[in-house]
């Protein structure tokens, strides 16, 4: 038995003869493992393949380890799971693009009536080492104990931190026509739309928290998820940058050596990559508002909201909307209620509208209660969105329908000048009780 143990240590069975081998010797060997070893080594689940056979090789590791004689494993069944996994998830994204495929084609074919610019920019350029980047620091100590050490290995991170945004992503924001919005974000304003980036931090890890992204109407606060194929927020480019994250956000407990700025630099390209084979290109495809609320691009979202299963974990590959409230503020109701009303669905509108105003009033009671201007505060996104429904709800008063039109927009235009605030578009301003920008 243990003959055979070794032999899979190295890697030396396929999954099939150990399979075969198990099933042919288990009376065998349920005498000569508890069950619990069992377990570990052939789990219920167990089937033939690379990830499972990696599994076994663990179990077995574990045997010897408990036996008090360690043995190296080979990572061949590693390797081979990372391949198998890769071709399964192609099989899965292939059936999964041929079953979208109707709803897709239609909404490639309005693409290709409503042809938005562009973008031809060498990004991959921008790969490996940030030009100048400063030879890493040799510290005096290995793990920081003092408050000035702790201080110094901070500041060595965020200086790293800073010069990869700076020299791959910031070029990268400009040749798609963003601009600074701050220290670590980036906006761009295109034909009533907003397109965000943000790298959120420092906090707890003193490095940065995630990588804040979104795009839609000015109007619209943009807390939700974005309105993209799931495939494209979640899929395997952003998964990679969700891997090692860590070395992102955390203050490391030891000196910052080279290996640490070379992951750091290597970790940005992975985000390069995620925003410039990914995000931005789906971003420049819609360049209007009626693009954007299009129902041929609706239908698609609506299809690729949820992934592919894994073959190993039952899970969906992602979700864009996962839980049993996606939308637990009732901002659709806004979105979809005020496009609605520019659109002249009037009815439908102000039903959104209304349903969405139901819906906050506890809050903004309660809110204007504690802070009477806090529709002006950006840090308040419930104030703001829940206010902006019930300027534009309001309009739904006046009878004559010329003067309940221009009231419409007239509302759209103050909204739209305080929301350019909002998105770090210009300077502070603020509005009255009566919605108008003073």
């Amino acid at each position: 038995m243990e003959k055979v143990f070794l032999k899979v240590a190295a890697g030396e069975m396929e999954p099939a003869v150990w399979e075969q081998w198990w099933n042919s010797h288990q009376r065998e060997l349920a005498k000569a493992l508890n069950p619990y070893m069992w377990q570990r080594i052939m789990p219920p689940e167990w089937s033939a393949d690379y990830y499972w056979m990696l599994k076994t090789q663990s179990g077995i590791a574990y045997y010897f380890y408990n036996q008090g004689r360690p043995v190296n494993c080979s990572d061949y069944y590693e390797q081979k799971a990372q391949e198998e996994k890769a071709e399964n998830r192609r099989q899965a994204m292939q059936a999964f693009h041929s079953q979208t495929a109707p709803v897709r084609q239609q909404w490639e074919a309005y693409l290709a009536l409503h042809p938005a610019k562009t973008v031809d920019f060498d990004w991959k350029s921008l790969q490996g080492t940030p030009p100048g980047q400063r030879p890493p620091r040799v510290f005096s100590y290995k793990k920081p104990r003092t408050p000035e050490e702790w201080k110094e290995t901070g500041a060595e991170i965020k200086e790293r931190l800073q010069e990869n945004l700076q020299a791959k992503i910031a070029p990268l924001a400009k040749a798609y026509g963003m601009k600074k919005a701050g220290p670590q974000a980036f906006v761009r304003e295109s034909n009533g739309l907003v397109f965000y980036l943000r790298f959120v931090g420092y906090f707890r890890g003193g490095g940065y928290e995630q990588l804040y992204h979104s795009f839609g109407p000015i109007y619209d606060i943009q807390a939700g998820p974005s309105r993209l194929p799931g495939f494209v927020t979640a899929g395997e480019l952003f998964q990679k940058v969700q891997q090692d994250w860590g070395v992102l956000q955390y203050i490391p407990e030891g000196a910052v050596d080279a290996g640490r700025v070379e992951r750091i630099n290597r970790k940005f390209d992975d985000i390069l990559a995620f925003l410039a084979d990914g995000l931005f290109p789906e971003w420049q495809k819609i360049d209007s508002l009626e693009t954007y609320f299009a129902k041929e691009r609706m239908e698609y979202l609506k299809a690729a909201e949820v992934g592919p299963a894994d073959l190993h974990t039952g899970r969906p590959m992602w979700n864009v909307r996962p839980g049993q409230n996606p939308d637990p503020w009732c901002a659709d109701a806004y979105l979809f209620g005020v496009w609605n009303l520019l659109s002249g669905r009037e009815e439908e509108g102000y039903r959104q509208l209304a349903e969405c105003v139901n819906h906050g009033d506890g809050y903004m009671q309660q809110c204007l209660k504690e802070c009477p201007t806090a529709y002006n505060d950006k840090r308040d996104p419930m104030a703001v969105l829940y206010y902006n429904a019930g300027l534009f709800l309001k309009t739904q008063q006046i009878v004559d329908a010329t003067q309940r039109r221009q009231a419409i927009w007239d509302t759209y235009e103050n909204i739209y000048h305080f929301m350019q605030y909002y998105h770090g578009l210009s300077k502070k301003v603020e509005r009255d009780r009566n919605g108008k920008v003073v």
